[in-house]
């Protein structure tokens, strides 16, 4: 029968590896990931190199097929696990983008940038009958907190690709992800420049009406393919993002171009969420504003600023804090 297998039948698992590349054997109960939007799957990302022979006729030329990858992107939500001092249903993720996570029991859950000995994940994605196994797979991500949307993480994992086989749906337990809150007035504290980040709070600074901010990590994921070797890997970071639509007086607008201009690094902080479990904190300790870019937000003068967040001290350009 035509027609049996369905686009939405799609499950996700992500498990941290013990040894790169061997498969850590997710299971649905454990470890489900729960997805919002458009899940995009490549299971056969492959290089083809040309032979390039003149054959005496026009007509496409020979190739070989080189080293096959699989690709996977997706969003999640961005929300605690329902108890402070809980890792969330996405701290796998993390760590697998070169992410370490530090649990303070009862208080909160960090996840910090790490340059060394980053973990893996073994991945599995169920397209309806069909599983494809993704192992010792890295990734990047982007975020965004934005005023009246849910907050996100948009992930890219990559693999070595591996052939797939036909077996039924892993039964996805989907418990520990929770219900997000909206960004908005209520549920959202204000942007704080300047400010200083300590156990799982922004202290100081200047505070801003925006419309929230989105980051990108900028992880570079590296297909590295030797003779005898074939990995995914990251090989370096680099930090950006936007604060939307900066609601600034006119002093304000002058002491921000003065910042901008001199090149002064700045700390960008943001926390969305009201009850402990369900906080989540966002802090770039060395944000260099870019620019001003102004935005008519139904006639009233707003500005996009852009800004890169390299590290301060090391391994911290941007820290995210289950609270």
């Amino acid at each position: 029968m035509a027609f049996e297998r369905k686009f939405r039948n799609v499950v996700l698992l992500a498990k941290i590896e013990t040894a790169k590349g061997t498969d850590a054997v997710p299971t649905g109960a454990a470890n489900a990931i729960l997805p919002v939007g458009e899940v995009t799957f490549t299971p056969v990302d492959a290089e083809r190199v040309p032979r390039n022979v003149m054959r005496g006729y026009f007509g496409a030329p020979d190739a070989l097929l080189g080293s096959v990858w699989a690709q996977v992107r997706f969003a999640v939500e961005l929300q605690g696990s329902g108890v402070a001092g809980t890792a969330p249903a996405w701290g796998a993720l993390l760590q697998a983008c070169s992410y370490a996570e530090t649990v303070t029991a009862g208080s909160r859950v960090e996840y910090t940038p790490v340059s060394t000995s980053p973990k893996s994940v073994s991945l599995y994605f169920y397209a309806d009958g069909v599983l494809y196994k993704m192992l010792g797979a890295v990734g990047t991500f982007t975020g965004a907190t934005l005023v009246d949307a849910i907050p996100a993480l948009n992930f890219t994992f990559l693999a070595p690709a591996v052939a797939p086989t036909a077996v039924a749906n892993a039964t996805p337990t989907l418990t520990a992800w929770k219900v997000p809150a909206l960004v908005n007035e209520v549920n959202t504290a204000q942007l704080v420049l300047g400010g200083a980040y300590a156990t799982g709070a922004i202290t100081g600074g200047t505070s801003y009406v925006t419309g929230g901010l989105e980051f990108d990590v900028g992880n570079q994921l590296s297909r590295m393919k030797l003779i005898g070797a074939k990995d995914s890997t990251i090989t370096d970071r680099n930090v950006t993002g936007t604060i939307k639509t900066m609601d600034l007086t006119a002093a304000q607008e002058v002491a921000l171009y003065t910042l901008i201009t001199g090149g002064q690094a700045q700390s960008i902080g943001i926390t969305h969420g009201q009850v402990a479990g369900a906080k989540i904190l966002l802090f770039f300790p060395s944000g260099r504003l870019l620019g001003l870019t102004p935005v008519n937000l139904e006639g009233v003068w707003t500005s996009d600023v852009p800004f890169e967040a390299p590290p301060l001290a090391g391994n911290d350009d941007l820290r995210i804090v289950a609270l």
